[in-house]
């Protein structure tokens, strides 16, 4: 089971020790992307990220844009 104060504090960790440009992503099946990215100081950078099920087979990645991801974020690979 997902924990949002957890990836929280994830989030918050990678947030002081990765790069400027690192994209902070994050798989999540039903937090909101939104209050995840609320624990770092550059909600710019985070986006979420939905694997399809099973992923060996479905080879399907969705980005999820947050409220305040950039467009520059969305269109890095």
């Amino acid at each position: 089971m997902e924990k949002l104060e957890v990836k929280q504090q994830l989030l918050a960790e990678l947030d002081r020790t990765c790069q400027e440009a690192a994209i902070l992503a994050t798989n999540t099946s039903f937090l909101n992307i939104d209050e995840i990215a609320s624990a770092s100081k550059r909600p710019q950078d985070e986006a979420g990220a939905h694997f399809f099920s099973p992923a060996n087979v479905m080879k399907l990645l969705e980005v999820v844009k947050g409220a305040a991801t950039s467009p520059v974020t969305m269109a890095r690979d």
